[in-house]
């Protein structure tokens, strides 16, 4: 057998290896909204004019509502109200309420928040490729009768440690491997919410063994959440880097430079080379690291007109240029833009 590239698990123990998925990367379905009942509600403000077109129209976005319960106060975001009656109204929401310290002047009394069950989307069939089964499941595959509610799956890298672990799902079939004798193709009844994107698994690819990027400006491919994880993968490789020569001058790619991922990635890349990336992302801590060097910044405009700009809602803010250079500078780094 080949490297294996997958692993299937059921708790810790590994059950089967395998040498690669059919299924696997794709857009993934989006996590359902989480429905809550606010029960012995008095709905006041914004709240109220929601519920009342609720009632007009079936469903009335809300935004940001705050809820004081005998428990304290609370937070939901992205709310919509989807229904009402007497004095339980029924919303969704991003996600779960967030607890609220020090008081919310405004909040609309509730006795209760009740969870309401979300359906899962149907699942979709993943079938990972010329698996070795062992242990349990080898002889479960034996008898016929894979008895495992759950298994668990892990993405490998070429040393044998794991770049991702996520849900897989029950075993609903198997049959011999194509072109891998006494190998067998498991299929499993996987989440549509855990479909990989395939840009994630490009950059996977790309630091699967030890060499990892070779080529300048490979992270410039990729944006969102795939330049995340190539800052991630790159991140795991530059815990022992170097010092930079004291008094020197590094010129600075700014193409790609439209968000912190990308401005580490090209930082790190113009002192140390392809394929790393600093595992640490504040101006200030990498204005200490580059101390007394000098820092071309050519194309400068790009991140001018985008860093700190998008996404306008994250906790923490994120750093503007303006707050770059200031760190960089404050730290002894000399900044010429350009």
């Amino acid at each position: 057998m080949h490297q294996a590239r997958y692993a299937l698990l059921s708790g810790r123990h590994v059950l089967a290896l395998c040498h690669d998925v059919d299924g696997l990367y794709g857009d993934p379905a989006p996590h359902p909204r989480l429905r809550h009942e606010l029960r012995g509600c008095e709905p006041r403000g914004e709240l109220a004019r929601a519920v009342t077109q609720a009632i007009v129209e079936g469903t009335a976005p809300l935004g940001t509502l705050d809820v004081e319960t005998p428990d304290g106060p609370w937070r939901f975001t992205a709310v919509r109200v989807l229904d009402a009656r007497g004095d339980v109204v029924t919303i969704e929401a991003a996600g779960p309420p967030r607890r609220l310290h020090g008081g919310a002047p405004g909040a609309v009394p509730c006795a209760h928040l009740i969870p309401l069950p979300a359906p899962d989307p149907l699942p979709t069939e993943v079938t990972f490729l010329g698996c070795s089964p062992r242990g349990a499941l080898r002889d479960a595959l034996a008898t016929g009768t894979p008895d495992f509610e759950e298994l668990r799956y892990r993405v490998l890298r070429d040393s044998g440690s794991h770049a991702h672990e996520g849900a897989a799902g029950p075993v609903t079939g198997w049959d011999a491997a194509r072109g891998h004798h006494g190998l067998l193709d498991l299929t499993v009844a996987f989440p549509r919410t855990g479909l990989i994107p395939a840009p994630t698994r490009e950059v996977w690819d790309l630091f699967h063994d030890h060499r990892g990027p070779t080529e300048p400006g490979t992270w410039r491919r990729f944006t969102g959440a795939a330049r995340a994880v190539w800052r991630h993968e790159a991140g795991l490789r530059s815990y022992d880097l170097p010092e930079p020569d004291p008094g020197a001058t590094y010129p600075l790619d700014g193409r790609g430079i439209t968000d912190e991922d990308g401005l580490v990635c090209a930082l790190t890349e113009a002192v140390h080379g392809p394929g790393l990336a600093y595992p640490f992302g504040s101006p200030r801590a990498l204005g200490a690291e580059l101390s007394g060097c000098t820092l071309i910044w050519r194309h400068a405009d790009i991140a001018r007109a985008c860093l700190g700009v998008t996404p306008l809602r994250t906790e923490p803010r994120p750093a503007t240029f303006r707050e770059w250079v200031d760190g960089l500078r404050a730290e002894g780094v000399r900044v010429v833009l350009d």
